[in-house]
């Protein structure tokens, strides 16, 4: 019995160098971002592998994270119970671990799935591993400005699963997630700003200030709005999306003003928690969004008429060869048949 309780403890110990509160709002992201792409429920094969694949291949990269910051975790206070400070795993465990679920991970996403959602994967990872943790983070105070791609690849592998390809639209929801993360992250760091501090690190309230780091707040909020909007013009979503995108961030607006002007911490701390509220109901919008479209004109409609057939024509394509195929088989095994 004893032992068995070790070995849950350790797989929560492994779970948390994943960081699993990340995973699964990453994984939400791509999943709507397939619904969206689909125009409805996509292949539940399909799905599941990219859902899982993702999930992997963001574990590994953070992973990676934890252990290339064991000295900035342990002297912040809301990282100080990681499994690499507080010794229950090596960091060459945690580096094996990482190798293993990231390999797993582009298996799957290459063969299950398709190669363009494995390179996705892979862009995603690198440009967390190398692009942001290794190079900007301790660099400079536009690391989460730039690092945020990171976070919007996985609607990319979303994508490319159901289509095979990236369309504007894709790179229209990856624009969503980068220029939400300024906001989201800064919020954060500004009633963690000592925390920063003492670990060097030269997050934007540390290093330019919070007068500055709210101001930009504002900037990038605007700037979400503005993007947001223009994914309803693509005519992948409509009316339902449209509604929750316009509320959704007023609500975030508001958020950030008030955060401007505040001299303590209270809305700091709102707006950190409501970005993520916001992101999972904005995505959740698509969601609903996608599965039920209203669309605002008849060349939207049209769009999406011709998609759906564009999609029935492959199915019946993949059909037809197929059936060829298993003629093929059949005529073979006459003409064996008749050998003999």
């Amino acid at each position: 019995m004893h032992g068995l309780r070790r070995f849950f403890y350790m797989a929560g110990q492994y779970a948390q160098l994943t960081k699993p509160g990340i995973i699964r709002l990453l994984v939400v992201t791509m999943f709507c971002t397939m619904l969206v792409a689909a125009g409805g429920i996509p292949d539940l094969w399909i799905a599941f592998w990219a859902t899982i694949g993702t999930a992997l291949i963001c574990g590994s990269a953070n992973t990676i994270n934890m252990v290339w910051d064991q000295d900035i975790d342990s002297v912040m206070e809301r990282t100080a119970e990681r499994p690499l400070v507080t010794g229950t795993i090596t960091p060459v465990q945690a580096l094996v671990f990482s190798g293993v679920i990231g390999l797993v991970a582009v298996l799957i996403l290459t063969f299950l799935v398709n190669p363009l959602a494995a390179l996705m994967g892979i862009a995603g990872h690198a440009f967390y591993v190398v692009i942001y943790t290794m190079w900007l983070k301790r660099r400079t105070p536009q690391n989460i400005v730039i690092g945020g791609a990171a976070g919007a690849f996985p609607p990319l592998i979303g994508w490319a699963a159901v289509t095979g390809e990236l369309s504007v639209t894709a790179w229209i929801i990856f624009g969503i997630i980068f220029l939400w993360t300024p906001p989201h992250f800064w919020a954060l760091a500004l009633y963690k700003d000592s925390d920063y501090a003492r670990a060097k690190v030269p997050m934007m309230p540390v290093a330019r200030g919070r007068r500055t780091t709210k101001f930009q707040m504002l900037i990038y909020m605007l700037l979400l709005l503005g993007i947001t909007l223009s994914l309803a013009l693509t005519g992948y979503v409509g009316i339902i999306y449209l509604v929750a995108a316009v509320v959704l961030g007023a609500g975030f607006t508001y958020c950030c003003i008030r955060t401007a002007f505040e001299r303590d911490n209270r809305w700091a701390r709102r707006t950190f928690a409501f970005s993520i509220i916001y992101l999972g109901l904005l995505f959740g919008a698509m969601s609903v969004d996608s599965l039920s479209t209203h669309h605002f004109t008849e060349a939207h409609y049209l769009d999406a008429v011709e998609r759906e057939a564009q999609q029935l024509r492959a199915e019946q394509d993949i059909d037809e060869l197929i059936r060829e195929h298993n003629e093929a088989n059949d005529e073979d095994r006459g003409l064996s048949s008749t050998e003999d």
